[in-house]
């Protein structure tokens, strides 16, 4: 019950302080950008401005820009730039990047001490490459829609795995549509530079994490 209580308030005080710090002008003041500024075409829609996601509230406030650093913004618009390559319809469109490590701390909050703390990265160990401007959640738009993943973004769920997926495709749990959607993008983000995540299909970053917790600067707001 107490963590519980300590839950609440937690969200309560993010919840305020997202309204209050201009996120956008603390991200630029780090030497991040916008990365809309590199690729207009690269839609936004960032799930944590909105209560469409994992923790059912919104920790961003009135954040609607994509901020990663300069170089891993520009990977991004090479991946962009190779889907439309293959179709010009293709677009990325992206659902997180640079994260407050406040909102980190809350995220793990909502999960800690359960099944799902996999999927967040413990703020107690340095925080994960969102809280860097190192990662980016994603997937991919066909003429302007969300193509067939699998699973919908945030999903803590073994199918959002990307190292069982020949077997949900052998046993029908994965189509064969969301596994090649899968494959088509999992391939531009990785000829751009980017790592995958074993356990999330939408999560891709670059750099190995010891590396940004020792060089780089953390969004501490």
């Amino acid at each position: 019950m107490k963590r519980l209580i300590y839950i609440a308030i937690l969200c309560i005080a993010t919840s305020a302080c997202a309204q209050t710090v201009n996120y956008a002008r603390e991200f630029e003041k780090m030497g991040m950008v916008n990365v809309q500024t590199i690729d207009s075409t690269i839609v936004v829609d960032i799930k944590y401005s909105s209560d469409n996601n994992f923790t059912g509230m919104n920790l961003y406030g009135n954040l609607h820009d994509a901020y990663l650093r300069p170089e891993i913004a520009a990977m991004l618009a090479n991946a962009n730039k190779a889907l439309k390559a293959i179709d010009s319809n293709y677009c990325l469109v992206v659902y997180d990047a640079a994260r407050p490590f406040s909102c980190q701390k809350l995220m793990f909050e909502k999960v800690q001490g359960t099944e799902f703390s996999q999927y967040v990265s413990d703020p107690h160990k340095g925080g994960g490459h969102h809280n860097f401007g190192c990662a980016v959640d994603v997937t991919l738009l066909y003429k302007g829609v969300a193509v067939d993943m699998g699973t919908e973004f945030d999903c803590f769920d073994s199918l959002s795995h990307i190292d069982n997926e020949e077997q949900n495709l052998a046993n029908g749990t994965l189509s064969r549509e969301a596994y090649n959607n899968r494959q088509i993008l999992r391939k531009a983000m990785t000829d751009a530079g980017f790592d995958t995540e074993p356990c999330e299909w939408w999560h891709f970053s670059h750099y190995p994490i010891k590396k940004v917790r020792k060089e780089m600067p953390r969004i501490n707001f």
